[in-house]
């Protein structure tokens, strides 16, 4: 039996899966669940973990699951009749997480944090140490993730590549085949991944335009680029915002491109907006709306100041709101909320006119904002108090009432996707307290609402062009779910359970069947009219860090694609 186990061992580390499997036939037919020798027991154990092992690498992957199935009884009927060795409890892991990478998502995810959890930990034997580095690269493959396989074997030393050659030549092999896939097959729709930008300095906000050609991306130290998605070239740079860094006077940054593509928006520190001319490749104009002061925010509890820019469906106007992305709950030192942070300013684009500006008198921040597509209304929405209908050209109030949101989430005081109008501009949809409204503003603003249940909360809603709701609903330490309204029904499809508890944002195409959904740091993309999983997007499996990843998201759904930052590049699915 050991010698079988070492024969096993060494035809898998050079690559002979198919003799290890034929040479293992016996023990896989045995049984060894009470043999008198406990030294027998356990060099079976390890017997079948070969095989197994054998059978992932020759991709058979339904063998596999069943030897370790069978691992896993066998473990199980000894567990409490002697002490099981270490290495033996190592194969169990390793083996459970690699047969995990085959099995649906939830299951593949979790093998995955348990993976980089051992590697992080540290304490395995190299012979265990390079095996889970393989089978993070081989995750990586499986995803058609070639950027990340590559560096991850990249990465392994030769004494390492040396306990694993075999296995570890075939993938690399294999990666380097899938690598042919190119910005071209991202543009026609099929699921490539690449990786853009050469500037060292970390991202800190990127933005897609309409069709997806374009990538606006500003970094940490206030450089500004701008990238072809089609072929991953620099278009244009801009520099003049890092002065603004260096003094700590911006940190963060909202980023919009004008609906055809020829200006973008830069929204900075607390009410500073920049406009650049992308054909010119210059600074077409620059806001410093009234009545902001920098200074006056050294006394509270909110981080990452910004100002969120955003256009209206033509390009008329230029809507901007001071905000801030976090907040502190234990550094409220009792101070009012900055008038910044309640003020929302409406441009004409053209003129560079404000032509509404209004700040809110409650003790609450702006939290959303969204204009019909006619371009005649405003919405504006402030955690936990009003919501307002504003006519954009008269000025005036044409609904208000005292029941908008509050999540409660110090990582989400920022802009959210709370608000959003009909197609025809008539009805108005958003996330009340315990429900969301649909305010009839054609029919004297009537209002009817979709209830949501359990003590849920709407925390983010998109419509599709019947103009039916797609709702996340969430609630603290419990996962959301995302379901679908159609007015005048009762009925709810539910389309997913998300395991993520807070859904940041929703996006729909239609004409593809898929819907976007980004709970950071993970976007998701699925079949709209099922729910169904297409394709996950996860910084985590990028790099299995136990720690928090912060990063950027953009999509362009009518272009199927999204722009995800990780690190100093833009990775582009």
């Amino acid at each position: 039996m050991e010698q079988l186990k070492v024969a096993a061992k060494e035809c898998n580390r050079a690559g002979k899966y198919r003799e290890t499997l034929d040479l293992l036939v016996p023990i896989w037919k045995a049984d060894f669940r009470n043999p008198e020798d406990p030294a027998l027991r356990q060099a079976a154990l390890c017997c079948l973990y070969y095989y197994a092992e054998a059978a992932i690498l020759g991709e058979q992957f339904a063998v596999a699951r069943q030897a370790a199935e069978r691992f896993e009884r066998m473990l199980s009927s000894m567990a409490e009749q002697e002490e099981i060795g270490h290495d033996i409890r190592v194969m169990r892991n390793v083996l459970q997480d690699a047969v995990s990478l085959f099995g649906p998502p939830e299951e593949r995810e979790q093998g995955l944090r348990s993976m980089g959890r051992s590697l992080a930990y540290g304490g395995l034997l190299p012979v265990w140490d390079v095996r889970i580095k393989y089978f993070l690269a081989l995750a990586d493959y499986l995803d058609y993730d070639v950027i990340d396989a590559r560096r991850k074997l990249s990465e392994m030393s030769p004494e390492e590549e040396a306990l694993f050659g075999g296995p570890i030549g075939d993938l690399r092999r294999k990666i380097e085949e899938r690598s042919r896939l190119d910005f071209r097959a991202l543009r026609a729709g099929r699921r490539a991944f690449v990786e853009i930008g050469e500037y060292d300095g970390q991202i800190e906000q990127l933005c897609l335009n309409a069709d997806g050609t374009l990538a606006a991306v500003m970094h940490q130290d206030g450089e500004l680029k701008l990238l072809s998605t089609v072929n991953g070239r620099e278009e244009a740079s801009f520099s003049d915002n890092k002065a603004l860094y260096e003094e700590e006077k911006a940190g963060e940054a909202g980023l919009a491109f004008s609906p055809d593509s020829r200006y973008l928006v830069v929204g900075l520190g607390v009410g500073m907006v920049k406009v650049y001319d992308l054909q010119e490749r210059k600074l077409h104009a620059a806001y410093a709306c009234p009545g902001l002061d920098w200074e006056q925010l050294d006394m509270n509890a909110y981080y990452k100041e910004y100002t969120h820019v955003t256009f209206s469906a033509t390009g008329r106007y230029l809507i901007a709101v001071p905000t801030a992305g976090s907040y502190d709950p234990q550094g409220d030192d009792g101070y009012p909320i900055p008038e910044p942070y309640r003020t929302f300013y409406c441009i004409d684009f053209r003129s560079g006119r404000v032509i509404l500006q209004h700040t809110f008198e409650d003790e609450s921040k702006i939290a959303a904002i969204a204009m019909s597509p006619d371009e005649t209304r405003l919405a504006v929405g402030l955690f936990g108090k009003r919501m307002t209908v504003w006519d954009v050209e008269a000025g005036q109030r044409l609904y208000e009432e005292e029941d908008f949101v509050w999540l409660g989430l110090p990582s989400r005081v920022g802009m959210t996707q709370t608000i959003a109008f009909s197609r025809d501009g008539q009805k108005l949809f958003f996330a009340a307290g315990k429900a969301v409204r649909i305010v009839y503003l054609a029919d004297g603003s009537r209002t009817e609402d979709i209830p949501m249940p359990g003590g849920r909360v709407c925390c983010a809603l998109c419509l599709d062009s019947q103009d039916r709701i797609v709702v996340a609903r969430y609630k603290h330490n419990a996962p959301s779910s995302i379901v679908r309204y159609r007015i005048g029904c009762d009925d709810e499809d539910v389309l997913i359970d998300h395991g993520a508890a807070d859904v940041d944002h929703i996006w729909i195409d239609e004409e593809r069947d898929e819907m976007w959904l980004y709970a950071s740091p993970v976007v998701q993309v699925r079949k709209y009219s099922s729910g169904e999983l297409i394709k996950t997007y996860d910084p985590y499996q990028w790099s299995y860090s136990p720690y928090k990843i912060v990063n950027s998201v953009s999509i362009a759904p009518k272009a199927g694609m999204a722009a995800i930052s990780f690190g100093a590049k833009i990775r582009l699915g």
